[in-house]
Formats: C-alpha cells, structure tokens, sequence
C-alpha cells in the first residue's frame, strides 16, 4: 500500500508521498472544479454556465482524467431526489477512485445558506432572520441541523454562511446578510460556524463574501467598493475575524467586487497577509463562481483567463469554482513565468490536507439509503428561528387577534409559498434555471389563517410581478446590454383587484393584509443577488392596496415578508399592527399566525435600521455624526432603527450597576441591570449594551453594540442581566493598521434598541495605548440571573470572559 493511501501514516507524511508522485496535470486537476448534470445511470452532462468563459469544453472524460478538486453542487443543481442524487455523485466519486492514475477523490460542495439547498430538504428561514432572532444559541443548533442534512448527500463543503455587513438596504443581497452592525453578525455567523463543522470540522464552512460586498456603490450588485482600510476593518472584517479565530471556519470566499481599485479575487494583502498570516486561518480558499474570469472579463486587470488564474493563485486562492475556467491554464501560465512550481505545490498541498483531514481517502462514498431530510426535529428549529425573528413593529391593541372574529386576508404574498423562502432556498434557485416544480414546499399565510379561524375569506387584490422567468435582462457586469435594453420591469402596475379585496374587508371583521417581495435571483425577483432596487416603497401597487384596506375603517394588521425593510408611507400609525416577518421559511406561516393569534409572543429585534426613505441609504444605526450632512436633511435617519421591537408585556429597567468606573487598559467592564416584567403575560426581552469612545484620535461611530442577550422573564418576575465587557473590545484600527484600544472615557449605554438608552453611565480606562495580540479578547460575556436582586448577588464574581 503506497504511503497516502495508509491511514495510519500521519497527514504529512501521506500528503509528501502523494505530491511526490503528482504529474503537472494531476496537480493543476486539483485547483478546478466541474459543475455538472449528475446522472444516477453515470450518463453526466455539461450544465451550461452563465457566468464563466465560453470557450469550447473538453469532452467530461477527459476532463476527469487527471483527477478533480471539487464537484459542484451535485444536488442542488437540478430536480432530482437525495437517493437519486447520492447515487449520481457516487458514480462520479468511483470513476476518480477508481479509473484515475492515483485515485484522489473529490470534494463537493452544495449551498446551504438557508438549508441544503436540493430538492426535499429543511427550508429554514432566511439569514436575516437568524438575524432577527438575536439567539446564537438557536443558530448554532439550527447550524448544526443544516450540517447533518448537507453531510447526508455527500458533501463536505458548505458555501455558507454569509458576513457582509448590511449598509444599504436597496442591495438584493440583503436578505443574505444577519443585519447592520459587526459585532452582531460575528457573533451570530460564528455560531452558524460552530454549529455547521462541529468540533471535527469534517464539513467546511464558507464565509462570504470576503470583504466588504454589502456597501457596494449605489448598492449594485457587483460594483466597487469605496473604503479605506480603517473603516474596512472595523466594521466589515470585523466578523471574519471572530469566525476564523472563535469559530475555526473550514473555508473562505472572497467576492465580486473592487476595493479601491483592486478586485477582491486577486488582493495577495486580503487572501494571504491578513487571512492567513496575521489571523492564522488554515483552510481553504475558494473562489466565489466566475470571480477569476471576471478579472479579464469585468474588472480588465488581466489580459485573458491565463493571467487572470496566475493573479488570483498567487494572491491566496486554493479552489476555482464552479468549474476549472481559468484553472485549466495554469500550465500556460508556468510556460509564461506567470506562477511558479512552488506556488502550486503550496497550493495543492492545502487542498489535499484538507482531503486527508475530512477522511475522504478513507470514505469517499456516500450512504445511498436510508437519508432522512426534514425531520421533526428540523422542523421544529426552523419554526423557532422563524418564530423568534418576527418583528412587531406597531401594535394598537389590537394583537393578539380573537379567532373567532371574522377575517378578511388580501395581499399578493397571502397565499404564495415561494413568498416565505429565501433566494437561496431551492424552489427559487430552480427559477434561474428554468426548471418548473410545483411541489408543495410549505403552508401558505392563507392556510395557516385558516387552520385557526372559522370565518375566514380571501383576495389576492394584486400581483407583484406579471411573469417569472429566468434570462433576466442584465446578468451581472454586462454593462452594454444594459445601457441598449429595451426590456420593460414585471412589476405589476395593475390596480384593477384592489376595489374588491377592499370590499371584502369592508365586510369583515378584522383584515389581514400581506405584502412584500418576492426573492428570485438576477431579476427573477424583487429581492435577492442581483435583483437591486432603486426604491424602499413596496414593489408595485402594494401600497394602494395597503391605503384602500385601511380606508375602509376597519382594524388592518400589516404583514409585510421579504428580504429588506420597506416603508409603508405613513401606513404604520394607521394601521392597528404591523408585523415583519422576513423570509420565515417552510415553517413561518405557522409561526407568523401563532403569534398573530397569541398563541407566540413576538421576540425578535430589528437588526436593519428602517430608513425614512430611498433618499436617506445609506443609514445604519451605528454613522458618524456627520453621517446626516450639516445642516441634517429632513428625510435623513430612520424612525425604527437598530434593535428595536414591540412585545407584548412590558419592561421595566429598573436599575444599572457598574462595578467599577475605573477599569484597566487589561480588564473588563462589568455591567448589571435590573429588568421587571411588569405585563401581565410572559415574554422576552433583548438586553442590549452600547458604548460611546468619548474622545479618540479617529472619528469614530456614534454608538456601537457591544453586547446583547435575550432574557425570558415571567409576568411580574425580575431578573438581572450581567454584561462582562473586555476592554478589547473597545479597538479601533489606527493609521498602521493595527487594532489598538486607547484610555479615557467611554460611555456604557444600556437600552431596548439603538435609540432608546435607559441608562448611561461613563468609565474611565486607564493605561498606556494597548496594541491588542493576535488572538484578543472578541465576546461580551452574558448571564442572566431570573427571579434575583442586586442585594442576591452582591457578593458573587460577576461572569468571566472565556475565549
């Protein structure tokens, strides 16, 4: 038995026999992946491929002969079931396995942003969501759940979860992103981390996209990004940082777009003297699909795919996906003296630790039978993120809702169930593909109303869209088919519904009215990757049905889903609620009623500021005050911003103890605050911490969240919440790149959302300048203590941090 394929040898000595006896070909084989049309008979075909070089294929054989890095997305590329999908990849494996020279088998990979994304499996709600929930435990748990379903159908590789940072609510991909504030998102995408890999980290996770995608300009798919590296770091890698080093993430993807000039693909500061030498990440980095022939294509820093691989395997990359475009011409670009033997084999060596490390010599088959995709337990998690993300936004009085009063539910999300998933679920991507499958996936609003009220009646009163379909009119970049279209927007402009859903209210008791958007990718949709808007008003004739519904004097309850927050143009104070729901998923019609009925408690926070307007993005809760301009606009700011929610108790802040107001440049800050429940039913608040850097050498944000928890307390029980802040907490980047934090005085704020602090007290910092280390201390630590008064704990340690 050769030395690799013993596992018993330790991981170096198997990956120095193999590279060994590596022929050029094999070698560069490893660098690319395929994406094609499994076939459980192993009668494969090409899939045809949008966003990559259209030079002519070789036949698949040939292609597979030298051995394969990665096979993309065997399941989530085509309507097919898991057993059959298991059966198809099998085939593909066997022939590496078996017929290729040294037998390296594949990688594959699958998304899972919001669940496996094939045919059958778990539709959990969307990442803005997990958002909302403010929960990492649940997310964890919920990650955990998508890893066992994505291990099942063979993959070890996951493309999730996605860090970009919200800043421009208009960008499709918001509904992709955990929401506007750094701290937040790399608590939560850690979690997702550790729940997806396990402590094995026999499945990689991808953090994307790697950096700064979420601000591009106007808020276009694609576009350049305007940063330096000051605000990039603080507020963009921050994430990153927190799920390489807290979460050991398996994996990272860099994205589309330019930063000052220089495309992410092929940044060698980005992909290698950041992530790898100064963070210490191990893993693999892969390319986000078609981003290296971009580079020749779009961004014009390479004269053709050849270049355009040697700048992209030099600057850091391990993996092109989803195909071998551009790596398919790495010997060309040895023969050019573009890259160099030692960088493949660096390369290389990366790419086959991690297939010695996930055991694939070992088990390169996936169990054919037997696969269990939406178990009970799946569904309960993802009816509990769903659940905790909803969003009470306005309330009357009138919510909950008596069921047996008689009501009227119009609204075009009403009863489409694509309307609840998220654009990275697999009913929608089938969209793009011009696949049709009309599977029932999940309840609808419409359903789940009437699983609970008797009297019940409906109308659509209006479209989103007037068509579906994939071939949207601009792909990503294609500048001069944009600028020569003639295509006109589905979105409907039709008002012909809307007299009669208005009457059907006028007739009820109580009127439910369902609006919002429809994800689809490139245009197949309202929101989603690349589907940008240039307005906050809801898409189409939404608003006209909204404002008839309510005319009618009759009590109007607002839901509104989708992938970003929309303006109801004065609709929420007259509305007797307004709930936003988000993308909840397969299981969101259910919670959403639940909680509309009473028979759920409304618990999730806002994690997007809502702006006034189109006029007023970019606003994110955590500017600069010179953000508004001098004078402020009229239209600048947000009326519900950054952490904000109703509930239906109330909570009395009753009191903030902070240990000591002078703390160490070393130490931490230790914060408690006492919280009654002073309703008369059960409920949940979101405990958030602030702080304000007084005076800095760097202009810095007006406020900044530094620690949040969700406490459950009982009607008229009192708990206390126990915030331990390290110091390190406190950095900023300064003019050398570094995360330093300075002393003097900081604010510490306590408080139900961003604008509405409760408490705020000031502590002095004392020291010289820290340069913080590599690994510095990244998480607030939380307690809470139910049914207990500061006198209880007056001699107990307040919670230390751990790493």
């Amino acid at each position: 038995m050769s030395t690799y394929k013993n596992p018993n040898n330790s991981v170096q000595e198997r990956l120095d026999d193999l590279l060994s006896q590596m022929t050029l070909a094999e070698k560069i084989a490893q660098l690319g992946a395929q994406w094609l049309i499994l076939d459980p008979e192993g009668d494969h075909q090409d899939r045809e491929l949008e966003m990559t070089s259209s030079e002519a294929r070789k036949p698949i054989k040939e292609r597979l002969q030298h051995g394969l890095g990665q096979i993309t997305r065997p399941l989530g590329t085509h309507t097919i079931t898991a057993e059959e999908g298991v059966k198809a990849l099998n085939l593909l494996q066997k022939y590496l396995v078996e017929e290729t020279r040294l037998g390296i088998p594949a990688m594959s990979h699958e998304e899972c942003l919001v669940g496996l994304m094939a045919k059958g499996a778990t539709l959990f709600p969307s990442s803005l969501n997990y958002g909302h929930t403010w929960n990492p435990e649940l997310i964890e748990e919920m990650g955990k759940i998508i890893g066992e379903e994505v291990r099942q159908v063979g993959a070890h590789h996951g493309l999730a979860p996605v860090l970009d940072v919200s800043r421009d609510v208009r960008w499709g991909r918001t509904e992709e992103t955990l929401g506007e504030d750094p701290y937040h998102v790399g608590v939560l995408a850690t979690s997702y981390v550790k729940g997806l890999q396990t402590e094995k980290r026999d499945l990689l996770a991808t953090l994307k996209h790697y950096v700064g995608h979420s601000f591009s300009e106007g808020a276009r798919n694609h576009a350049p990004v305007h940063l330096g590296f000051k605000e990039l770091n603080d507020t963009f890698m921050l994430p990153f940082e927190m799920a390489v080093k807290l979460g050991n993430a398996g994996s990272v993807m860099p994205a589309y777009h330019d930063i000052d000039n220089e495309p992410c693909h092929s940044s060698e500061y980005l992909l290698t003297t950041v992530l790898r030498d100064e963070w210490g990440f191990d893993g693999l980095i892969v390319a986000d699909y078609g981003g290296v022939d971009l580079l020749a294509s779009h961004h014009g820093i390479a004269a053709d795919s050849t270049e355009a691989a040697a700048l992209s395997f030099n600057a850091g990359l391990d993996i092109e996906l989803p195909d071998d475009a551009c790596a398919s011409h790495i010997q060309e670009a040895i023969e050019r003296g573009l890259i160099s033997l030692d960088k493949i084999d660096e390369i290389v060596s990366r790419v086959l630790k991690t297939k010695f490390e996930l055991g694939l010599f070992e088990n390169p088959y996936c169990k054919e039978d037997n696969i269990q995709l939406q178990t009970d337990e799946a569904k309960k998690v993802a009816y509990q993120v769903a659940s905790q993300s909803v969003v009470l936004m306005e309330n009357n009085g009138t919510l909950p809702v008596r069921t047996a009063q008689k009501i009227a539910v119009i609204g075009p999300t009403a009863d489409d169930q694509l309307a609840l998933l998220g654009g990275y679920s697999f009913p929608i991507h089938l969209i793009l593909s011009s696949m049709d499958d009309d599977s029932k996936v999940s309840k609808t609003i419409l359903e789940a109303v009437k699983d609970q009220f008797a009297d019940v009646s409906y109308l659509k009163g209006c479209e989103i869209l007037t068509e579906r379909h994939a071939n949207a009119p601009v792909f990503p970049g294609d500048v001069d088919m944009a600028m020569g279209q003639q295509l006109e927007s589905p979105v409907s402009k039709d008002t012909s519904q809307i007299a009669a859903a208005a009457g059907l209210v006028a007739d009820a008791d109580i009127a439910l009215v369902c609006v919002g958007d429809l994800a689809g990718l490139f245009q197949t949709g309202t929101i989603g990757e690349g589907s940008d808007t240039d307005s906050l008003d809801l898409p189409g004739v939404q608003q006209e049905l909204i404002d008839a519904a309510i005319a009618t004097g009759k009590p109007v309850i607002i839901l509104v889903t989708g992938g970003r927050p929309y303006n109801l143009n004065g609709a929420e104070e007259k509305a007797a609620g307004v709930l936003f729901g988000w993308a909840p998923g397969q299981e969101g019609a259910d919670a959403i009623i639940d909680i509309v009925t009473g028979k759920a408690s409304p618990s999730g926070r806002l994690t997007l500021s809502i702006p006034k307007n189109a006029g007023a993005v970019p606003y994110y809760y955590n500017h600069k005050l010179k953000s508004g301009g001098t004078p402020i606009a009229y239209h600048f700011g947000s009326k519900y911003n950054f952490g904000y929610g109703l509930t239906y108790t109330n909570f009395d802040y009753k009191k903030m103890v902070i240990e000591a107001h002078s703390v160490d440049i070393n130490g931490e800050i230790n914060v408690s605050v006492e919280i009654e429940n002073s309703g008369a039913v059960d409920g949940c608040e979101v405990v958030q911490l602030y702080i304000k850097d007084k005076l800095c050498s760097l202009v810095r944000p007006i406020r900044e969240l530094k620690g949040f928890v969700r406490a459950n307390i009982k009607a008229g029980e009192t708990a206390i919440v126990n915030f331990s802040l390290p110091v390190d907490m406190l950095n900023f980047t300064d003019n050398k790149h570094r995360r330093v934090v300075e002393p003097g005085d900081v604010e510490i704020m306590i408080g139900r959302s961003a604008t509405d602090i409760v408490f705020n007290e000031t502590v002095t910092v004392t020291g010289e300048l820290n340069v913080l280390p590599k690994y510095w201390k990244m998480l607030c630590a939380t307690e809470v203590n139910a049914k207990r008064t500061f006198a209880a704990i007056n001699d107990e340690k307040v919670l230390q941090h751990t790493e």
